[in-house]
């Protein structure tokens, strides 16, 4: 996957969190827990195990447990609702693929990061330099 289609992803989940009014936290709740298994089951054919599992901070087996458990929180009317949202966020919010993106924008952006590395070259050489001046004392 394109770091583009991941970084698309990673916005859906933060939506898809702030839609369930839950933090992107690193915890055991039980909602977080049925949260994240709504959202990897919902967006597992599009991406790969460990891309969802690094979207969500969790490891790969983390997923595949989340989509074997899928039939059986079902039956739980909050995972339910979980699951829905995040499947109306990833229809309403489509992965585009390279044949889609405007390659002018790319370009654009592309330059304006050469530009900003370069302007971090400079302020790197000048710390360097002024780390040298004051090593000396």
């Amino acid at each position: 996957m394109r770091a583009f289609e991941l970084q698309k992803i990673q916005q859906n989940y933060s939506s898809f969190m702030t839609r369930l009014g839950l933090s992107d936290t690193d915890t055991r709740k039980r909602e977080y827990v049925l949260a994240r298994g709504a959202f990897s089951k919902a967006y597992r054919q599009h991406a790969s195990l460990t891309e969802i599992g690094y979207v969500i901070d969790k490891d790969h087996s983390s997923v595949v447990h989340a989509c074997k458990s899928h039939e059986a929180r079902m039956l739980y009317k909050d995972y339910r609702w979980a699951y829905k949202i995040a499947c109306d966020i990833r229809d309403n919010n489509p992965i585009e693929s390279i044949e889609n993106v405007d390659l002018n924008s790319l370009l654009n952006e592309i330059k304006h990061l050469n530009d900003m590395v370069t302007e971090l070259s400079k302020y790197k050489e000048l710390y360097l330099t002024l780390k040298k001046t004051f090593d000396e004392f």
